[in-house]
């Protein structure tokens, strides 16, 4: 569904998922798996450097707040505020 949407997944060996004889997938499976369905969906596939650009492996900051901020998070609801909070804009 994500990549239907534009977004990037990933798995890896904590994820289970079954192939359709019903045994656990390996992680090579998974991520052949992954890879079919996102070329079906005429979406990119992101290699190890493009993963860390986008996750931003390996930037650090201060706080966790500064932290959510960063990533385009809000690092606290408001009072009264429901739902996910939205990226605020830069």
């Amino acid at each position: 569904m994500a990549r239907a949407m534009g977004l990037y997944v990933r798995c890896g060996i904590e994820d289970t998922l079954f192939g359709p004889d019903g045994k656990r997938a390996t992680s090579v499976q998974q991520i052949e798996r992954i890879v079919r369905i996102a070329r079906n969906l005429r979406r990119e596939i992101a290699i190890g450097q493009d993963a860390r650009r986008i996750y931003r492996i390996g930037e650090c900051w201060r706080s966790a707040e500064q932290t959510l901020a960063q990533l385009g998070m809000t690092p606290n609801r408001a009072p009264g505020q429901r739902g996910v909070p939205l990226r605020r804009a830069a």
